[in-house]
């Protein structure tokens, strides 16, 4: 699975990284789909939050992380209310979940690139962090961070359960997957579409 907020990083090596390192770890998402016409961030937490917390709650058991941190959009008013409920349900049903903070998004584009979420998180301008170091090792309160946008956490579950080969079989010109695509405007069939990759 490759990071899908742009980069495409491998998110098994990512989580392979942020484990070698010492407590305290966070995970930070990012939700703050800042780009014009873009909403699947948006219609997966309307429609089915749970799938992206449970590969937030994977991630954390894989990687040993005890907090996370969800940096959502401040326009998705329904979807906060949504997470804010969802929430409270996980931890009332499950003991020993990792602490879940909900970050309100700045309403700054560039904030959607991962260090500048990282300050924004933090308090500060959304401005974004020299490199090295990388956020794996000095990321959110100058501690260890995996970074991933929403939609990557969103098909952990999926390749959990019906395996990799699954979700792997499609795809197209060397790329492997499956990618989601907002689609608005002066066409057909306006919404979500899945597509190969």
């Amino acid at each position: 699975l490759r990071g899908l907020g742009g980069a495409g990083f491998p998110a098994g090596k990512k989580w392979e990284i942020v484990k070698n390192f010492a407590k305290p770890k966070y995970l930070a998402v990012n939700i703050d789909e800042g780009e014009p016409g873009t909403f699947k961030d948006r219609y997966f937490l309307e429609s089915d939050p749970h799938r992206f917390l449970e590969g937030s709650l994977i991630a954390c058991w894989c990687v040993g992380i005890d907090e996370i941190f969800i940096y959502l959009r401040d326009e998705y008013a329904a979807a906060r209310e949504i997470l804010i409920s969802e929430i409270k349900a996980l931890q009332k049903a499950f003991a020993n979940l990792p602490k879940i903070y909900l970050r309100r998004g700045a309403g700054a584009y560039i904030c959607g690139e991962e260090s500048a979420m990282i300050e924004s998180i933090e308090g500060k301008r959304g401005i974004p962090r020299l490199r090295p170091p990388y956020l794996a090792e000095v990321g959110l309160f100058n501690r260890p961070t995996l970074e991933h946008n929403m939609e990557t956490l969103h098909w952990v579950r999926d390749i959990l359960e019906k395996g990799a080969e699954s979700f792997f079989s499609h795809g197209r010109r060397g790329r492997k997957g499956l990618r989601t695509f907002s689609v608005s405007g002066r066409v057909q069939k306006p919404g979500i579409h899945l597509a190969p990759a």
